[in-house]
């Protein structure tokens, strides 16, 4: 055999022998890679302040919020908010009711927001309802009280229960578990009865 033949053949060997390592070991870190970059995609957290979210459908705003801090988890596609101020929108745009919270979750999956801790929502015709734990699934969804629930509306009528669903404007109600309902002609005689 020529020297330029051995020469030839060596190369071709040599680049052989270097492409069959590369398919192998290609093959033997699939698999590692594979789950290294699963378990980084599947467990991301981000810590954020001065959160600003809005939904909006078919280019109508459904709700808005703004948090002082929040934390993001990606393994269940939600935001833990705190400090939350917000508005949830009725089908013409305009503002249903306004809520404030000590703390909240939002679930990117669902839409569905709750609020916990010190919570309030006011309505447009000023109607108030304080519950320990508030849960707005959506426009035209009810909303579920739970918890210590007070309601005030039109300074003449106090519910407390420790259930309440509410609809999206909070002008019907239905309340559950130990209700008491109060009826009241003027403010001085409802002052009396509430402890806000």
């Amino acid at each position: 055999m020529s020297k330029k033949k051995l020469i030839k053949l060596s190369i071709l060997i040599l680049i052989l022998i270097i492409g069959w390592g590369i398919v192998w070991s290609w093959f033997i870190t699939r698999t590692v890679r594979k789950n290294n970059s699963n378990k980084s995609m599947k467990n991301q957290h981000a810590i954020v302040k001065n959160i600003i979210a809005t939904e909006t459908r078919n280019e109508k705003k459904y709700w808005e919020f703004y948090a002082k801090s929040g934390e993001y988890n990606s393994e269940n596609n939600s935001v833990q908010l705190n400090d939350v101020i917000g508005n949830f929108y009725d089908d013409k745009e305009q503002v249903a009711v306004s809520f404030t919270s000590n703390k909240g979750t939002y679930d990117e999956k669902s839409k569905k927001v709750i609020l916990n801790g010190n919570n309030l929502i006011v309505g447009r015709d000023g109607s108030q309802l304080y519950a320990d734990e508030l849960i707005w699934q959506g426009q035209g969804q009810d909303i579920l009280a739970n918890g210590n629930v007070q309601y005030i509306q039109n300074n003449k009528i106090v519910t407390k229960s420790k259930k309440a669903v509410f609809n999206s404007t909070l002008t019907n109600f239905k309340i559950i578990g130990n209700a008491i309902v109060k009826l009241y002609a003027d403010d001085d005689a409802k002052k009396k009865y509430t402890q806000f």
